[in-house]
């Protein structure tokens, strides 16, 4: 039986959504945590990247393009839990699978109270810490990509269910409080990160919408 979150998460969007573990196909969120999946990981977005400009993308640059897609994916479902007021899948008993387009998919064993926190400290900041030692990119700027995660978590959220939106704005403030994020962002509005996820040095990347380069 599927736990009684998840249709409910699923409704807010594929990054909020968590499958049930069926198969041999996944693996543990240590494998991406400490294991050699990241740096897979991140190879695969760089060859990705590089196929699609025509140049060979910088390792750094690749390094920040997939940590934003992990740290949206990891964060979406406990933030939307915590909006709609229901359980949320434990991070320590995620499991996941690659996926070539879109969001990783998980899947969780355990479900509890939503802790935005847990993921931040429990995943997200020994994420940072790999990416920094062995793909040289900045803290500043992987701290800064999960900011943008956490606020864009939230935004599309409520998007997708408009009374959320009172509920937003007061986790934005709770996130925002901790010692992860403090001070990574203006919360506004607008939304403004103080560091650049480096897309801009793809071809034809640019800025996003949140980035400190946007608003002088």
């Amino acid at each position: 039986m599927p736990h009684p979150a998840q249709p409910r998460l699923a409704a807010l969007g594929a990054f909020y959504a968590i499958e049930k573990r069926e198969g041999n196909d996944w693996r543990p969120i240590a494998d991406l945590v400490s294991g050699p999946a990241l740096g897979e990981r991140v190879t695969w977005t760089r060859e990705a990247l590089s196929g699609r400009a025509g140049v060979d993308v910088e390792e750094r640059v690749a390094a920040s393009t997939a940590s934003l897609g992990f740290f949206a994916r990891l964060l979406s479902p406990v933030c939307g839990a915590a909006l709609l007021g229901v359980e949320a899948p434990q991070v320590d008993a995620l499991w996941w699978q690659p996926a070539d387009g879109g969001p990783l998919r998980l899947a969780a064993d355990t479900w509890g109270e939503p802790d935005p926190a847990a993921v931040l400290s429990g995943v997200i900041s020994p994420l940072v810490d790999r990416l920094a030692d062995e793909h040289g990119v900045s803290t500043q700027v992987l701290w800064g990509n999960a900011a943008s995660a956490a606020h864009g978590a939230v935004r599309m959220a409520v998007q997708a269910d408009h009374s959320l939106g009172r509920r937003g704005l007061r986790l934005v403030e709770r996130l925002f409080a901790l010692p992860e994020l403090a001070g990574t962002a203006d919360l506004g509005p607008p939304f403004v990160r103080r560091s650049c996820c480096l897309y801009y040095r793809l071809p034809g990347g640019g800025y996003c919408g949140d980035c400190v380069l946007a608003h002088p």
